[in-house]
């Protein structure tokens, strides 16, 4: 089967006329013609809409290779790994940012804390 087959192959197992396939990919009814009749090869462009569009790869539609059933739909486990990694240097910098921020934050409140004392002191008690 050739990509001429497949287009039409494809349109009609959707229940498409050349002329809806056409208005679908933006091009004539001419177009999709000639791509069914080996006259013509669609662009790429008219390719990815048409993988889209029937919910194929471009490489089925371009070579008839079908998506292999053995790739995982599944993380590997460098894949978990490499996320266990990341999540915990995450975790360790968000960690020292926040004990960062409270430190600024307790130096800030101990400097004003003796401002208050301080002034205190020199203008007196209130009463």
């Amino acid at each position: 089967m050739n990509i001429s087959d497949r287009i039409q192959s494809l349109r009609k197992s959707k229940g498409m006329s050349q002329e809806q396939l056409a208005d679908a990919v933006g091009v004539s009814r001419q177009s999709v013609s000639k791509w069914e009749s080996e006259q013509a090869t669609p662009d790429l462009e008219k390719i990815m809409a048409m993988s889209e569009l029937f919910g194929v790869t471009t490489d089925y539609i371009l070579k008839g290779i079908e998506p292999s059933d053995t790739a995982p739909d599944h993380k590997t486990m460098a894949d978990v790994i490499d996320q266990k990694v990341l999540t915990s240097q995450n975790a360790s910098r968000a960690k020292k940012v926040v004990k960062g921020i409270l430190i600024a934050f307790g130096i800030m409140m101990g400097i004003e804390l003796i401002i208050f004392f301080l002034y205190l002191f020199m203008t007196g008690f209130p009463e």
